[in-house]
């Protein structure tokens, strides 16, 4: 008797800490994350999303980073529902949510302070964070990839004017600079990330844009040559942003998210200028004060047709046209 009490014990005692452990055992934390590097899993904005994958742990998620050369293929991957997060630039992931990926929008950022001052709004105004969700899907991270530059194969190449007819390596799912060539008069040459390189380099296009860090990988300086140059005037501001369906993580996961990327602007922020500065300076071509107001004209003008098409999100060009007036006041359309 004794030893079918000490059995029965036993069995109860299992299923007691058995029914205990259930709910725990039930919880996968685990998460997949489709991200795009150039570079993979040697680049810098991999170690990045590594050093974020552990702080996610304290945040009540394991991250599993999966790493893409190839940009389309892990938004495909996310849509698809392959993934729980993807990171990709802004431009790829506007049919998600138009309001952060406006970040991008030609000429709406200037300098990178504008940028670091926005991305430290999400983290300080929570109101400002709820715009950065929509449907099933939340913008959880901003990591600055640089200021994108004109990249010419003839330097001779620096107005407005002088840019009809030629002929421009364009993103093809990219519809803010199709408009942008369509204004100039300039004629658009389709490519993505993988060809933009090649297609400049081998002569198919007299120009295409890119941020510094890209200029030695994609060896952009081959087409550039001793003709061409860098048009110093940036036409928007590149992001890789981070996007999440946010019923598969916690609550407060986001905002936790967003306070880490925010902490590590100012890293990012070293890296690129560290890319612009290793660019020779007589590849550089300044464009004169008095020729400014004509791209800004442009810009402004390529900013409201794709508001008017509903591309651009109006709150977020309303929020970025304050902070360039509160880094430039003697902007001339700050004077209204």
């Amino acid at each position: 008797m004794s030893s079918l009490r000490t059995f029965a014990g036993n069995v109860a005692t299992f299923i007691l800490g058995a029914s205990l452990m259930a709910p725990a055992l039930a919880q996968d934390t685990s998460r997949t994350i489709c991200a795009y590097d150039p570079a993979g899993k040697a680049g810098d904005y991999y170690r990045l999303l590594e050093e974020w994958s552990i702080e996610a742990g304290a945040w009540g998620h394991e991250l599993s980073i999966r790493a893409y050369t190839d940009e389309e293929t892990a938004a495909k991957d996310y849509e698809a529902g392959q993934c729980d997060a993807v990171v990709a630039t802004g431009v790829r992931l506007q049919r998600f949510n138009r309001f952060p990926t406006t970040i991008e929008a030609i000429g709406g950022l200037p300098e990178y302070e504008d940028l670091g001052n926005l991305v430290n709004a999400f983290v300080k105004y929570p109101s400002a964070a709820k715009l950065l969700r929509k449907d099933s899907h939340e913008t959880v991270g901003i990591i600055p990839v640089g200021k994108a530059y004109l990249i010419l194969r003839d330097r001779n190449i620096d107005t407005v004017a002088e840019l009809a007819g030629k002929r421009i390596a364009t993103l093809d799912y990219d519809e803010p600079s199709k408009v942008m060539v369509e204004r100039v008069g300039a004629i658009m040459v389709p490519a993505d990330l993988g060809s933009l390189g090649p297609k400049f380099n081998n002569g198919d296009v007299d120009a295409c844009y890119a941020p510094a860090p890209v200029y030695q990988p994609f060896e952009l300086y081959r087409g550039v040559g001793t003709e061409g140059g860098i048009v110093k005037l940036p036409l928007a501001q590149a992001t890789l942003q981070i996007l999440v369906r946010h019923e598969r993580f916690s609550d407060d996961f986001g905002a936790n998210s967003r306070a880490f990327w925010a902490k590590k602007f100012s890293k990012m922020q070293a890296l690129i200028e560290d890319a612009e500065a290793k660019i020779p300076a007589n590849v550089w071509i300044e464009i004169p004060a008095e020729r400014r107001p004509d791209f800004d004209d442009m810009f402004a003008t390529v900013r409201q047709q794709l508001k008017e098409k509903g591309a651009y999100d109006a709150t977020m060009l309303t929020t970025m046209k304050r902070l360039r007036c509160s880094s430039d006041p003697a902007r001339a359309e700050c004077a209204n």
